[in-house]
């Protein structure tokens, strides 16, 4: 199958069709090739129909609703998916089955639906067992089947299916199984939270009546934070399993803005042990620290590995105000990288390597998400005239973007692609949420 070029249709109708002949000679869950070009101006959401999932048995037409009402959920969330209102269905999924021959293709292409997801529930006890089939409704043809199997964890299920189906569509991996950490105000206190991407599943890691704000996953099951549990400004760890938690740098001064590097050998942090607060790196245990700015009086902060680790974003006021920096990982080659603003701050580097993300204030004093290309210096907004918006923070794969905004009032969790479409709170309006932070672990779909 070539690959579409701008100004194609977003789905080459003759390559879908050669694509879907080899899945059936070979086995519909075969098909590899992505089926959505997401580059380029081209592009426009794909059109997918997803009707509340059909138990086998009676029982279990509850969780088929809430399956399908989740994945729909997801894959709009996705900004690939353009997913039809089932109330516009007139097609009766009811009296569908799961093979070509059941299927009214006519009556799917009437509604707009390219693609079309139909699944089958088996239910014993806790055990949850989903048959899913995608078909390609123009051709009339299944292009995809995968059993999925959970114990008793619907919602969970249910991002499992839709980071397959991501994958299936785009060559890519999904990101609904990660998770996202955030500091929770809670009167005078700040805990460490953790939520699915969804804003469901909300847990708080660490509360222990004390500040403790920035957390950074540690790619082993851990967040790191900065805490004032022991007085200072010193940097912890937790274990998510076991809830434990241990100080890993406590030099005098401020130990924060911790960053893991991707191999997880490094962390990068702020210290202030000389008096003045630069970037340097210590290994895992926190210790070994080797300095890696040494400008007098400026203020270096914020680092921000590159996924090839090779490379390091930062912020300095070094030339009198907030902006962003990178250098290589042994300190050299410092360069500055942001000119246009007075104030840049919070850089976040893309796992794909070519944008970073940031917080700049402009000449209203109102904070806004902006991306700069690392290359060709290049800088797109992200949020306008939406309150102020902070903290980004990067999806896995680079396809979504979440940040602190108080455009409803107080702050709260809010995603957003990285063209700053799509975006929606995850968070609870019942509580204050800022400092998001989003893991690095993708687990490998089953």
């Amino acid at each position: 199958m070539q690959r579409a070029r701008p100004g194609q249709r977003l789905i080459d109708l003759c390559a879908c069709a050669l694509l879907a002949a080899a899945v059936l000679g070979a086995g519909p869950a075969s098909a590899q090739r992505p089926l959505i070009e997401i580059e380029g101006a081209a592009f426009r959401p794909f059109p997918i129909a997803v009707p509340d999932f059909k138990p086998r048995a009676s029982a279990g037409a509850d969780v088929g609703r809430e399956l399908a009402t989740v994945l729909r959920d997801d894959l709009s969330a996705s900004g690939l998916f353009q997913v039809l209102d089932p109330r516009s269905f007139i097609a009766s999924p009811e009296r569908e089955g799961v093979t070509v021959g059941t299927i009214a293709f006519p009556a799917w292409l009437n509604v707009g639906a390219d693609g079309l997801v139909k699944a089958l529930i088996d239910q014993s006890g806790g055990e949850i067992t989903v048959e899913v089939h995608v078909f390609d409704v123009v051709r009339g043809r299944e292009i995809f089947k995968e059993q999925f199997d959970s114990a008793g964890q619907p919602r969970r299920l249910a991002h499992r299916i839709a980071d397959a189906l991501i994958a299936h569509y785009t060559g890519e991996k999904g990101l609904f199984l990660s998770r996202i950490a955030y500091v929770q105000r809670r009167g005078r206190s700040k805990d460490i939270c953790v939520m699915d991407v969804d804003g469901h599943n909300a847990s708080c890691v660490v509360r222990n009546n004390y500040i403790n704000i920035l957390p950074a996953w540690d790619g082993t099951g851990g967040l790191l934070f900065t805490s004032y549990l022991s007085g200072n400004t010193d940097l912890f760890r937790v274990d998510l399993a076991s809830g434990a938690t241990a100080p890993v740098s406590q030099s005098p001064g401020l130990n924060s803005g911790a960053c893991v590097s991707p191999d997880g050998k490094r962390i990068a942090l702020t210290l202030s042990r000389d008096g003045n607060s630069e970037i340097y790196v210590v290994d895992r245990s926190g210790k070994h620290p080797r300095r890696l700015t040494s400008e007098a009086w400026a203020i270096d902060s914020s680092p921000s590995w590159s996924p090839d680790g090779k490379r390091i974003a930062f912020v300095s006021d070094r030339t009198g105000n907030p902006q962003i920096y990178v250098m290589d990982a042994d300190g050299s080659n410092q360069r500055r990288i942001t000119f246009q603003g007075t104030y840049n701050q919070t850089p976040a580097w893309s796992p794909r390597g070519d944008r970073i993300a940031f917080t700049a204030r402009d000449e209203r004093n109102v904070f806004d998400i902006f991306t700069i290309e690392v290359a060709g210096g290049r800088v797109h907004r992200i949020t306008q005239d939406q309150g102020n918006n902070e903290e980004p923070t990067w999806a896995p794969n680079g396809r979504m973007l979440a940040f602190t905004s108080d455009r409803q009032g107080s702050k709260a969790i809010w995603l957003s692609d990285p063209q700053g479409n799509h975006q929606r709170r995850i968070s609870s309006q019942k509580v204050t949420c800022f400092a998001p932070t989003w893991s690095d672990l993708m687990p490998e779909l089953r």
